[in-house]
């Protein structure tokens, strides 16, 4: 009874943070936004009401609904898709340490955007980049697994080193893209690898919105067999489970909604691994209330963190992913050193 008043009290604090972040990014920018006039806009679109008061001018709507409702909309779906990642790939791997781009997931989305870009594929194709991406996380998810499971049983220290060698290599090969691009698209494939959310529109949440989502409810429907999974091979195996059938389906998941999180934010680390490994000790490790939490509170940071990059530098918008790693990259070698002390 108390572990359940907890969780729903963590899963409340939750969502009441992510509802007040969520309105202070409408709000804060460049050009700030009266939050009764912003109120009443939201109103006045999806109801017949008519609030007392100045709404926004002709500015002001374009501003709300053409930037930053579509920016806040990417920044929540890409940090709580990062997150279930996460936490998929934790158990996955029976690693708490484990997140998609320490494992490779976010080079090889990475690479495979890229490549998408230089071919020409995403000016081309509507959901070429999002789905070459995807292509990319899943072929360096299953790299990863292969190699990792090639030695025996992995560890800790080895799965994170195969996961660092498949990264440097898929980051190896974005650098040679890299150089045979176009001059005038170096610059914004480089920001584009450094994260950000900067002039991202509705149309960058249509090509992204429906991987995401559909992957997030895919792997919370597959939060049973993520249990299974986390008892181990020859537990999950003795009580039915097709093991592998079930690791390359959630990997596979994994890889659709890390890929399309990728092709329209670009790389923003750490998220997967800080969002559901601090929420463990609170609502417990089953699937079911972890990765609800993991959601909210990756969706969260990612939210907090394109404000920051907003409102940190006034004249640029300064790189979502670098925001997150100087947080993520403190907050993992604290848990690494937590982790090696327990072992």
């Amino acid at each position: 009874m108390i572990e359940s008043r907890r969780r729903g009290i963590v899963l409340l604090s939750l969502g009441l943070a992510l509802a007040c972040a969520t309105l202070l990014a409408i709000k804060v920018g460049s050009v700030s936004l009266p939050p009764w006039a912003v109120a009443r806009s939201v109103l006045d679109r999806f109801f017949p009401w008519r609030l007392p008061g100045a709404g926004l001018d002709e500015i002001g709507e374009v501003i709300l609904w053409d930037v930053r409702v579509p920016r806040v909309l990417l920044a929540l779906l890409v940090g709580g898709g990062l997150a279930i990642v996460g936490a998929a790939l934790q158990s996955v791997f029976r690693n708490p340490m484990a997140e998609a781009g320490l494992l490779g997931v976010g080079s090889g989305a990475a690479f495979g955007a890229v490549l998408a870009f230089q071919l020409g594929w995403a000016a081309q194709i509507f959901f070429a980049a999002p789905m070459a991406a995807f292509v990319g996380a899943l072929g360096a998810t299953l790299l990863v697994y292969a190699l990792s499971h090639l030695m025996g049983r992995p560890s800790l220290s080895r799965l994170l080193l195969t996961g660092l060698a498949v990264s440097a290599f898929a980051g190896a090969a974005t650098a040679v893209l890299l150089v045979a691009t176009d001059e005038y698209r170096v610059k914004t494939v480089l920001f584009w690898l450094a994260g950000g959310l900067e002039g991202r529109s509705w149309a960058h949440v249509q090509s992204g919105a429906g991987f995401i989502i559909v992957g997030s409810l895919a792997l919370f429907a597959l939060s049973r067999p993520l249990d299974v999974l986390s008892l181990g091979e020859e537990e999950a195996a003795s009580l039915g489970l097709r093991v592998h059938l079930v690791r390359l389906t959630i990997l596979g998941l994994a890889s659709l909604v890390a890929g399309a999180a990728t092709a329209v934010a670009g790389s923003v680390p750490f998220v997967g691994l800080v969002a559901p490994h601090a929420l463990r000790p609170l609502v417990g490790p089953r699937g079911r209330h972890l990765l609800p939490a993991a959601f909210l509170a990756g969706a969260l940071l990612v939210i907090l963190a394109d404000v920051a990059s907003r409102c940190i530098n006034t004249r640029i918008d300064l790189p979502l992913g670098s925001l997150t790693a100087f947080i993520g990259a403190p907050y993992f070698l604290l848990a690494l050193r937590g982790s090696e002390g327990r072992e």
